[in-house]
């Protein structure tokens, strides 16, 4: 496995806010901004998890599983890999509609 630089980073990180914005666009996600964050988090490899997502972006964990349920359950557009049943952490990845979405919003 290749090791991520700083600037790899730093350039998901860059990449984050106009990828959310535009899935505010979307229809479904325009009226949850915290989805958006999420699944743009995941799309980008910025976060793989619910519980390390909720601690970045300093919200809820609650709040977090919520939108997983909805982005997951309602929308297809992420996977649960796994779950800690003890943390309630779910390990998150895109759906294949879930990454034909990122991939149509993707703003170099």
């Amino acid at each position: 496995m290749l090791s991520e630089t700083a600037d790899d980073r730093e350039a998901r990180l860059a990449a984050w806010p106009p990828l959310v914005a535009a899935l505010q666009a979307q229809d479904g996600l325009a009226d949850s901004p915290l989805a958006c964050g999420l699944l743009a988090a995941v799309g980008l490899g910025l976060a793989g998890d619910s519980r390390g997502f909720a601690r970045d972006s300093d919200t809820e964990h609650a709040l977090v599983l919520r939108e997983v349920g909805r982005l997951s359950d309602e929308l297809g557009l992420l996977v649960i890999v796994r779950t800690d049943e003890r943390t309630q952490r779910r390990f998150l990845a895109l759906s294949e509609a879930g990454q034909a979405l990122i991939e149509g919003q993707y703003i170099d």
